[in-house]
């Protein structure tokens, strides 16, 4: 029978029962969509937004949400950055009777360029190649503290307007 669907831009999709609850992408525009369990009517007309799901409050165990990475609120400016702890939580509440859990805290250190912009996102590519997809200031820093930079890569950051050489914005982090 098929399923009838619709991408995030409104284009109506065909599918086979066997692609339900799979991701798609649709061939008239490329957008990439989760195929619904059973056809959906179309959406409504004028281009109306989505409402977004609502988020549901839940008990997290405090060890667990140590090492949980940080949230970014939208619409408010970026805290200063700091050198961050993970498995530190400032407000732990615990139950009559339930006894503490010590949490390890390992510091992380940040290259300033990293740490003056940690909601930034970064692209490496090298000379003639490909860019790769954006990456988080975390895995930018994890990729230069695994000491693969040579040098001739190049890099760019979401605030710059050209990729720069690797050995001009990192230069003690190269492989020697």
């Amino acid at each position: 029978m098929g399923i009838v669907s619709f991408c995030p831009q409104g284009h109506r999709i065909k599918v086979k029962d066997s692609l339900a609850g799979k991701k798609g992408v649709c061939p008239t525009c490329g957008a990439r969509f989760r195929i619904p369990l059973a056809s959906v009517e179309p959406p409504a007309a004028g281009g109306g937004a989505t409402p977004l799901p609502e988020a549901k409050v839940v008990s997290l165990d405090a060890t667990i949400a140590a090492r949980l990475p940080r949230v970014l609120l939208l619409n408010r400016e970026p805290e200063p950055a700091r050198p961050e702890a993970i498995g530190s939580v400032n407000d732990v509440r615990r139950e009559p009777g339930e006894e503490e859990v010590e949490l390890v805290v390992e510091e992380v250190r940040r290259h300033p360029l990293i740490a003056e912009r940690p909601d930034l996102a970064w692209c490496l590519a090298v000379p003639g190649g490909t860019a790769s997809e954006p990456m988080s200031a975390d895995a930018m820093q994890a990729w230069l503290d695994s000491g693969q930079a040579t040098g001739n890569e190049l890099v760019w950051r979401a605030d710059w307007s050209d990729w720069r050489p690797v050995a001009g914005v990192f230069p003690e982090c190269l492989r020697r």
